[in-house]
């Protein structure tokens, strides 16, 4: 309903005009008939039979042309810009101007100008919701003219037709439009909304109406200026399904970023730093790789026989073409060859379901890998940090394209609905984050959490370290929203290493083009610091998982001195190995690593990381008093599990844990966390869930850690599912 707050007072006033003047033909101000169709028939010889092709101002002319009538088409004419200026808002006319203007028309007629009327107040005349450009006023003369014949016309009809009319919105619209000079007029719209405004927008542009349509209506855009109307109203009451009572305005946040290209260009920069936006279609081969893609932490693509896509688009158009996918398969080659070569770390990732919904986003977190082992789904594959939706929200058809991936830098506007649609805040900010807030449903006491802050506060530099299933990444993001002051991903960077990891992923390197060449491209560490730069007053955090994987003299280069606290300003700076440019690591970057004790590679790197890092250690809960209470509480209170299974699963993992610590190949740092038996949305913790979460997980990494024990390792496994 387009019914705003803030039009209320003008609604009502337009209601009193219609009753009084369309209605009862009588004067707006005063007890006269001034709206008649003898009126409105001197008008139209007066002035849109007699105009005057001069320079002269409008109001100069219009005095003269109404000269000649009686006083009653001066007064008809002051209320006629009554009604034409009472959706301008007062940023486009001021209050006392309309009134001036109102009375210095009413002056012609030789009457006493009824200055104290209620509805020529500041609080009715102010009241206007519309940004009226310099336009509405500019063409007033052509607006007039089409004001005129269009009440001439209404009134030569009788009371039925009015009646019926007033009691259809469209039909009302069809019949204005049919009005001779309707073409392109700005007072059409205003018009209507002031008598229909459930049906019609606060808006006197025909040009806006049709681009909202054309970026957010499911169909083809009509030509007919009622269908377009029609097609906004369907737009409004489907987002009004989604808005969660919010009143949904076209011209303010974030409705306005739906459908001007420069203001959800302006959004795009502030929440994503201009990062490119993809849109990918999880319905593969027709089978959903929704949630398992997003629960294991991949964008996937399928096309396992295609071989390793790092390569020309021209090749791989080729090569689909020798395998039979028609003569020309420009779009597969595009999205197959932009999954590998063109999408870039970072990048943010919008998932949807083909023809049907929004399932959720995520940023691509890893490069392109190829695995022509991994199976159907696992061979072309990206990791992304995904954020799935609470639930599918379904969207217009036409809001989503049926391609598997598309690049959608060009349809900002529809990618700033998205993350409306899936909870993104409205006016672009993010949520506070305190210590407090962030130590929420952490398994971990409040002193340690704030250790953790302090340690990175002071040191820029910081490594979690722990035995897997500790937490790391999910305290990680804690700790990082806490430095920003929000919670906002934006100032955060997250990738993994690896062995293969290298300088020209992370500074920078010589890229291949599609021309068959090479240029020079700046790493994903390199952009991060030059975004940091230019938000100087914003932390920004630089998250590394399976930081002891990567061959950190290989990786940072140069770099590698610079990360230390004492050396992030320009006195340090130093040369970069290919671009031979001066490069320092700006004040306000924190850089927080995860390591995996149980990782055997751990001791390699530990004494290059040691006297750049602090360090931490988190630990199972399963062993403090604390942690297993807080373990308890979360799964009892906020999952239902049965309290016996969960003192179980503490008991349990306890012990083996004691084992694992008292091996002497094993030690502390192999021990299993608790992560594991935190249930994913829509798992229930049963004896069923437990049993398979060993199976599963538990029992290949005894496996691996006791490879040359088999037995024990089963035995071990025997103990964790007894009565299970």
């Amino acid at each position: 309903m387009a019914r705003f707050n803030d039009a209320q007072t003008i609604l009502a006033a337009a209601e009193e005009w219609k009753r009084r003047c369309l209605i009862a033909g009588k004067s707006l101000f005063t007890e006269q008939s001034l709206w008649t169709r003898e009126n409105f028939e001197r008008l139209r010889q007066l002035y849109v039979e007699s105009p005057i092709e001069t320079a002269e101002p409008f109001l100069t002319k219009l005095e003269r042309q109404l000269d000649p009538g009686p006083k009653e088409v001066k007064c008809l004419w002051a209320e006629m810009v009554w009604v034409y200026r009472l959706i301008a808002h007062p940023s486009s006319m001021r209050p006392d101007t309309k009134r001036d203007r109102i009375q210095k028309i009413w002056s012609w007629s030789g009457e006493d100008f009824p200055q104290e009327h209620r509805l020529l107040a500041d609080d009715v005349l102010k009241a206007g919701v519309v940004h009226a450009a310099n336009a509405y006023h500019v063409t007033e003369w052509a607006e007039s003219r089409f004001f005129i014949v269009a009440m001439l016309t209404w009134f030569s009809m009788d009371e039925d037709q009015q009646e019926s009319l007033l009691t259809d919105p469209w039909e009302f619209a069809t019949w204005l439009d049919a009005t001779e000079f309707s073409a392109n007029r700005m007072f059409r719209h205003a018009l209507l909304f002031l008598l229909f405004p459930d049906e019609f927008e606060p808006s006197i542009s025909g040009k806006h109406k049709r681009t909202i349509v054309e970026e957010l209506w499911e169909g083809r855009t009509p030509t007919e200026s009622v269908a377009i109307d029609q097609a906004l109203l369907a737009v409004r009451r489907h987002l009004e399904e989604r808005s969660g009572g919010q009143e949904v305005h076209f011209y303010k946040s974030p409705f306005i970023q739906f459908w001007q290209p420069g203001e959800s260009e302006e959004w795009h920069q502030s929440r994503f730093n201009g990062r490119g936006v993809w849109q990918m279609n999880m319905t593969v081969d027709g089978e959903s790789r929704w949630p398992a893609d997003a629960k294991d932490g991949l964008a996937t693509i399928y096309w396992d026989k295609m071989g390793d896509l790092r390569r020309s688009r021209d090749d791989i158009h080729k090569d689909l073409v020798s395998r039979g996918h028609g003569k020309n398969p420009v779009m597969r080659s595009q999205f197959l060859w932009a999954f590998a070569n063109k999408m870039e770390v970072g990048d943010i990732v919008i998932a949807t379901r083909k023809g049907a919904g929004l399932l959720g986003w995520g940023r691509v977190t890893g490069d392109y890998r190829y695995d022509p082992g991994g199976g159907k789904f696992r061979v072309h594959t990206r990791t992304v940090q995904w954020h799935e939706g609470n639930e599918e929200i379904r969207l217009f058809s036409g809001w989503i394209a049926v391609k598997r991936l598309t690049d959608y830098r060009q349809s900002l506007c529809w990618v700033r609905l998205a993350f409306w649609l899936m909870g993104d805040p409205v006016d672009g900010t993010a949520t506070s984050c305190t210590i407090a807030d962030a130590h929420q449903d952490l398994l971990l006491p409040l002193d340690d959490f704030t250790r953790l802050f302090t340690s990175i506060k002071s040191r820029k530099n910081l490594i979690l370290q722990g035995p897997p299933g500790t937490g790391k990444t999910f305290i990680a993001r804690r700790i990082a929203w806490c430095l920003i002051g929000r919670k906002d991903d934006d100032p955060i960077e997250m990738v993994q290493f690896h062995q293969s990891y290298a300088y020209e992923d992370f500074v920078e390197g010589f890229r291949p083009t599609n021309a068959g060449g090479f240029e020079l491209k700046p790493g994903v560490f390199r952009r991060f610091c030059e975004r940091a730069r230019a938000k100087p007053d914003t932390p920004h955090v630089f998250i590394i998982d399976e930081i002891n994987r990567g061959n950190l003299s290989r990786i940072f280069g140069e770099l590698l001195m610079l990360i230390e606290r004492d050396k992030r300003n320009e006195d340090y700076a130093v040369v970069l190995t290919y671009s031979d440019k001066r490069f320092h690591i700006p004040e306000n970057v924190y850089i927080l690593g995860m390591m995996n004790t149980a990782d055997r590679s751990l001791a390699l790197v530990d004494y290059a990381l040691r006297r750049r890092f602090a360090f931490e250690t988190l630990e199972p809960v399963f062993g403090t008093a604390y942690g297993r209470a807080a373990f308890n509480k979360y799964l009892v209170n906020e999952k239902g599990a049965d309290p016996e299974l969960v003192s179980r699963i503490s008991d349990r993992m306890d012990q083996l844990n004691k084992t694992i610590r008292d091996d002497k190949e094993l030690g502390s740092g192999f021990q299993i966390g608790h992560s594991y038996f935190l249930p994913n949305d829509g798992d229930e913790p049963s004896e069923d869930w437990y049993k398979h979460v060993v199976d599963t997980q538990i029992a290949p990494l005894l496996r691996e850690y006791w490879f040359d024990s088999p037995e024990g390792v089963e035995k071990e496994v025997a103990r964790l599912t007894a009565d299970a």
